[in-house]
């Protein structure tokens, strides 16, 4: 079997070898896409954490140092909302990415040697793991 056989295997018999490359490197940009998209959100989750929290060393600071109270800022609520805005962005990530997919496949460009969309659970579970960490930021205070 020589390599002739296995392109024509590869992408469907209406596509010249041009366009089934041309499909597949568009479909490898959206997943580079969506991968980048999951950094930002998982970069928005982490600063809600640190911001909610950096409330708690504020807090420790006058004690520590026995000087003048500092004003207490209240970033509870901003940091909780970062959690969640990142939570939000994995899911549109996903769901923008999964129509990407759909459409490729009506199309008939298919995803190249792909069978299930890791990238999307994935951006699923960061997404799940975001909405758990807002709940607790939500339920234990110092």
């Amino acid at each position: 079997m020589n390599s002739g056989d296995t392109d024509q295997k590869a992408r469907p018999s209406s596509m010249s070898y041009d366009e089934a490359s041309a499909c597949a490197m568009v479909y490898y940009a959206a997943e580079r896409t969506l991968m980048a998209w999951l950094r930002a959100a998982l970069g928005m989750m982490a600063l809600g954490f640190v911001i909610d929290r950096f409330d708690l060393v504020l807090r420790m600071m006058p004690r520590q140092a026995g000087t003048l109270a500092h004003p207490i800022i209240e970033s509870f609520w901003s940091g909780t909302l970062l959690v969640l805005g990142g939570s939000l962005m994995a899911v549109v990530a996903a769901i923008r990415y999964t129509g990407l997919e759909l459409r490729f496949r009506r199309d008939g460009c298919g995803a190249p040697g792909h069978g299930l969309p890791l990238g999307v659970l994935f951006t699923l579970f960061v997404a799940l793991i975001g909405v758990v960490i807002a709940s607790y930021l939500m339920t234990v205070r110092y």
